[in-house]
């Protein structure tokens, strides 16, 4: 959030009257700006005219009692002395999960009304502007330690920008502001990087929980599946085609599990959870991934008992062909590639031809070779 570059008149204090809501009253919206518009004229009362609770100590006390309430505590602020500016981080404590149950990561946002300081010195004004996209960035995908650690960090990169204009009296040198910028500069390219890093940890950790959730799911629609069956046809738990479909059913979504777990564990390899997209997406797109290696085994367990796949094992027993199908099962959802080469025959009986792509890079070997040779 930044000011708006107008100076607002002293006859703007006045507050607007609490509104009544079905018996409730509601309390008052106080923007950052307006907070930072009555620090300063607390600070001028203090300062020119010595009145420790004057006028302007009550309006500041009340309109920070109001912004307090609607965006939490300010546990870390920067205050102009010469203009009407400030930077400031607030926590407000998460709630409850249906009001008892586990509570919520606290909300950490950053609050900027800069552009009174800044006026005279763009250069400081783009800096602090990119301090604040950044620290948007970091409100939206970071939480707990790392996002803590990365607003504190904005913060300190901000109330430095800010001190160089509070210094000059809001008129600094071009020597002093352009050492500035690339100081400033230069510090919010590590905060990017640090965000980089943790965002990908944090991306990953939402992708595992959607994952849980995705799990949870196939169970329930096993047992509603299995309850549905029942009502319509008689249901054997103790079957050997019953038993070897829930074993496929289970082993994989556990492949595809394990599959996600060991690229999160390999060290040095792409980025390949984009967590810019939300928790709520990536969560359920990591919700669909069991989903997707379960469907891949029992779809290679029914090709495998109806014929389509000619793959057999030299034994009658029973315990050895669940074995023989879980295996499978576990290679389908771990990896969705194999599990196309295991369907490929069947691909090839319902009338499946060869893929094009394949035959194009065949092809490709030969153009470069001649282009090398040439």
């Amino acid at each position: 959030m930044s000011s708006s570059g107008a100076t607002p008149a002293a006859t703007t204090w006045a507050l607007r009257k609490s509104r009544t809501r079905e018996g409730v009253a509601a309390a008052e919206s106080v923007a950052f700006p307006e907070l930072v518009w009555a620090h300063f004229l607390r600070q001028r009362e203090l300062h020119e005219q010595g009145q420790l609770h004057g006028p302007a100590e009550e309006e500041y006390r009340s309109q920070l009692e109001h912004f307090t309430e609607e965006h939490g505590a300010i546990i870390n602020a920067y205050w102009c002395t010469s203009e009407a500016s400030a930077v400031a981080i607030t926590e407000k404590p998460g709630s409850r999960v249906l009001g008892f149950l586990w509570r919520r990561p606290p909300s950490i946002r950053f609050h900027s009304a800069t552009d009174w300081a800044t006026r005279d010195a763009p250069d400081l004004g783009h800096a602090m502007h990119t301090t604040e996209t950044l620290a948007i960035k970091v409100s939206e995908v970071l939480h707990g330690t790392s996002e803590r650690i990365s607003m504190q960090w904005l913060l300190a990169v901000a109330g430095y920008l800010l001190s160089v204009v509070d210094n000059e009296h809001g008129k600094p040198k071009g020597a002093e502001v352009s050492k500035a910028t690339r100081r400033a500069r230069a510090e919010l390219s590590q905060v990017e990087d640090y965000y980089d890093r943790a965002g990908e940890k944090v991306g990953r950790l939402v992708y595992f929980w959607g994952m849980m959730i995705g799990v949870a799911a196939l169970a329930v629609v096993a047992v509603a599946g299995s309850w549905v069956y029942s009502l319509i046809a008689d249901f054997e738990p103790k079957n050997e085609g019953t038993r070897m479909f829930f074993v496929c059913y289970g082993m994989g979504a556990v492949g595809a599990i394990i599959s996600v777990l060991t690229r999160m564990s390999s060290r040095g390899s792409e980025p390949w959870v984009d967590y810019e997209v939300g928790r709520p997406a990536l969560r359920r797109v990591g919700s669909f991934r069991p989903v997707i290696g379960a469907v891949f085994a029992v779809v290679l367990y029914f090709a495998l008992r109806s014929g389509l796949v000619q793959l057999t094992v030299d034994s009658a027993d029973e315990q050895e062909l669940v074995y023989f199908y879980a295996a499978l099962a576990f290679i389908a959802g771990f990896s969705e590639r194999r599990a196309r080469l295991l369907l490929g025959g069947a691909t090839k009986m319902l009338g499946g031809g060869e893929e094009p792509v394949e035959e194009k890079s065949k092809g490709r070997p030969e153009k470069a070779t001649e282009g090398r040779t040439a």
